[in-house]
């Protein structure tokens, strides 16, 4: 991907690659925002299924009768994750600009202009986001800080309630009312991205060894050592109704079904692995296990067995990772 620099690009067009999976439910809404708050870009569409089984696809092929910009439809038979799927978007854009969003997230408010205002203000610039809330209009995680070995102790042993510290936080909730400032942020939670082509093709394609969660972590700490850092706009607003995909239809009965918070745990432990040297990973695996393992002794609740259990699991299928991380 880091190649492809002879690309001929539409200039102040903007590609809108949507992931979805189980998304019968929401794609609509989704798509009708962009057709609403996206056509001074004039917008294309790509969205590709990760073999869906809730009629995604049908919703997609009724929608495209009638969206009033090009909609490309790709499917795919098998999950091969979210990194996997934006980057076979991201093959097909010939924009200058890029939108990845989530199929159940909604553009509240025009956000182009917004856009393109940060780029002149910060031409350095990587992924632009927005204030996120969810469909009650609360604040929802609008990004946060890079994880670390230490910070996921601190998460996962109860410490960020007994010691609180703010820029330690990996899910900051930015409320609407309270933020007018352009703000800098280590990563923009994935529901909302804009960045140009330029930024995509110099940073590299999303890490496909992330099936669900941290790639967009990943993706914006390269961007960040490569002199791209990340920022929010007030302006731009997204209605986020996180996790609609796992909550209306989790297949549990599919042999290939996994806990949402066991791919969590997998995907935590590979960005850390990744970034940090093993003997810090390793230290932190050591602490969260011995604390899940006591809270479990303790409480003896179902959810302090589900932890310890999706802990373990995602523990598991992340192994043999650190030594081909980097």
């Amino acid at each position: 991907m880091s190649g492809q620099t002879q690309k001929t690009l539409e200039h102040s067009r903007i590609t809108v690659g949507i992931v979805t999976y189980n998304s019968a439910g929401t794609i609509e809404a989704c798509l009708e925002s962009v057709k609403n708050h996206l056509k001074d870009a004039i917008p294309t569409v790509i969205v590709l299924d990760n073999a869906s089984s809730d009629g995604t696809l049908d919703v997609l092929k009724k929608i495209k009768k009638k969206f009033p910009y090009p909609l490309e439809i790709l499917n795919h038979d098998k999950n091969r994750g979210y990194a996997w799927g934006v980057n076979r978007i991201a093959e097909q854009v010939n924009t200058e600009w890029i939108c990845f969003m989530n199929p159940d997230a909604r553009l509240l408010a025009p956000c182009f202009d917004y856009a393109r205002e940060v780029i002149r203000k910060v031409p350095t610039c990587g992924v632009i986001s927005g204030i996120i809330t969810d469909p009650d209009g609360e604040p929802q995680e609008s990004g946060g800080a890079f994880p670390t070995p230490l910070m996921a102790i601190w998460d996962w042993c109860g410490l960020r309630h007994i010691f609180p510290r703010v820029n330690w936080s990996t899910t900051i909730k930015l409320d609407i009312r309270n933020n007018k400032r352009l703000k800098r942020i280590d990563y923009p939670t994935g529901a909302f991205w804009i960045l140009r082509w330029e930024v995509f093709n110099r940073v590299g394609p999303f890490d496909e060894r992330f099936f669900l969660y941290f790639e967009e972590t990943d993706f914006c700490k390269r961007a960040r050592e490569i002199g791209w850092p990340c920022y929010i706009h007030p302006g731009i607003r997204i209605e986020h109704n996180k996790g609609a995909s796992f909550t209306e239809s989790p297949n549990i009965n599919d042999p290939d079904y996994r806990d949402p918070l066991s791919i969590y745990f997998e995907s935590l432990w590979k960005y850390l692995y990744k970034h940090f040297p093993q003997w810090k990973v390793k230290n932190a695996i050591r602490i969260i296990r011995a604390f899940l393992r006591l809270r479990k002794l303790i409480k003896k609740d179902e959810k302090s067995e589900k932890i310890l259990t999706t802990f373990e699991d995602g523990l598991t299928k992340a192994e043999g990772y650190s030594d081909q991380s980097r």
